[in-house]
């Protein structure tokens, strides 16, 4: 029963760390250090508690997500507070079910990424320029530096990530359970 119900309050606060990062995320297009330094020092108190996921598994799976989250960072893919997001939902999740939670969310946010093209009329530029950029990267040979963007932007807009760390944490969590 006790195992049970820190499984449930380890989903709660999950589920509230996210709630609240695509709440500001879709309203400011920030994330909030608070909000992510809470996720993460809850997550490692409850990795503390005799059925909890330990600290390892914890701090593992916070690694694991902020360095696949990380390098996408380095080529402006996603923003700094995404990676910190991922990094505290890892810490959650833990090592090594953080792995697929990973692969989730990189699906699901490619699904957003196409949605949020179509929503905002812009699925026809964005994929020219992901064509343009691509073409462009493989006739030269050569690929972008540390800190440019790994393909042109289209616009200044971007898509707030949150959601797709969201949708793609609950989908492994609605797949697995």
């Amino acid at each position: 029963m006790f195992a049970q119900s820190m499984e449930l309050v380890s989903l709660l606060a999950l589920a509230t760390l996210l709630v609240l990062a695509v709440w500001h995320d879709l309203l400011r297009r920030r994330i909030p250090n608070t909000l992510v330094l809470w996720g993460a020092l809850t997550a490692l108190a409850l990795s503390l508690t005799p059925r909890g996921i330990g600290l390892d598994s914890a701090l593992l799976g916070g690694m694991a997500g902020f360095l696949v989250f990380f390098s996408m960072y380095l080529f402006k893919m996603v923003g700094a507070g995404d990676v910190k997001l991922v990094a505290a939902v890892g810490m959650l999740v833990g090592w090594p079910e953080m792995a697929q939670v990973c692969v989730a969310i990189l699906i699901t946010g490619g699904l957003v990424a196409v949605a949020w093209a179509i929503c905002t009329s812009r699925l026809q530029s964005v994929m020219r320029n992901i064509h343009t950029g691509l073409m462009q990267n493989i006739r030269t040979g050569q690929w972008p530096q540390i800190g440019q963007p790994l393909i042109s932007q289209v616009s200044h807009e971007r898509v707030p990530y949150a959601l797709a760390i969201g949708l793609g944490t609950a989908a492994h969590f609605v797949v697995t359970r």
